[in-house]
């Protein structure tokens, strides 16, 4: 990236030529990197200079593949940084490595704090999309907590209507329970009064909750 920049300043300014582009960025390095390019600096090759200075810098600078996915994994930490920039952070440490979405997801969710990673684990979306979510909810923390409230306000309503569902189906069932014990006793009332063959058969059943009379009958008579 230190070189992107270099090659990005020579591009705006129309530099151009190998050599020009050796002197700047000799002017630019200090004295505990240039004597690793020491022999370049003072007996450099004829062609590729530029390159070939490049090259000797990445090739002592550059972490490993296997000391990048280290701190990937255990070294990159949220600290005071927005959840943004230690996304973007370890994307850059992952470049070239064999790191799956699925898994940079996982090691990024490690880093958040529990409120806000039990909120984004349950959530849809790239890891960009998480990040930035992440970024609002440590900006302002009473969004999730609204988020979280919402959720336990929900449930606490579902609850309060699987009782009131629950106690009406109670009380239907106790209503059953009184309107039939009554025509049992209104049934065997009017059976004990009248003789059987007397009373219609409506009337034996229901008693004074018949809907129907089937004369003769000395219930219908008498009510």
């Amino acid at each position: 990236m230190w070189f992107a920049q270099a090659e990005a300043q020579f591009a705006l300014a129309n530099v151009v030529r190998d050599h020009t582009k050796v002197y700047h960025i000799i002017a630019k390095i200090d004295q505990s990197v240039i004597c690793h390019v020491t022999d370049l600096v003072t007996n450099p090759p004829a062609n590729n200079k530029y390159d070939t200075l490049k090259q000797r810098l990445i090739s002592r600078f550059q972490v490993s593949a296997q000391g990048r996915l280290e701190r990937l994994l255990s070294a990159c930490d949220l600290g005071d940084m927005r959840p943004t920039r230690l996304l973007a952070k370890m994307q850059e440490i992952a470049t070239g490595l064999n790191v799956t979405d699925d898994l940079m997801k996982m090691l990024f969710l490690q880093r958040m704090p529990p409120s806000v990673k039990a909120v984004l684990s349950i959530s849809d979306g790239t890891i960009g999309k998480l990040a930035e979510m992440a970024d609002k909810m440590i900006e302002h923390p009473s969004s999730h907590i609204a988020v979280v409230s919402n959720v336990a306000s929900a449930s606490d309503t579902v609850a309060d209507l699987q009782n009131q569902v629950a106690a009406l189906t109670a009380e239907i069932r106790n209503l059953k329970a009184t309107r039939g014990a009554f025509r049992s006793r209104s049934t065997s009332r009017y059976s004990s009064r009248y003789p059987e063959d007397e009373i219609c058969w409506f009337h034996r059943k229901f008693g004074s909750q018949a809907l129907k009379c089937r004369e003769p009958c000395r219930y219908s008579s008498k009510n």
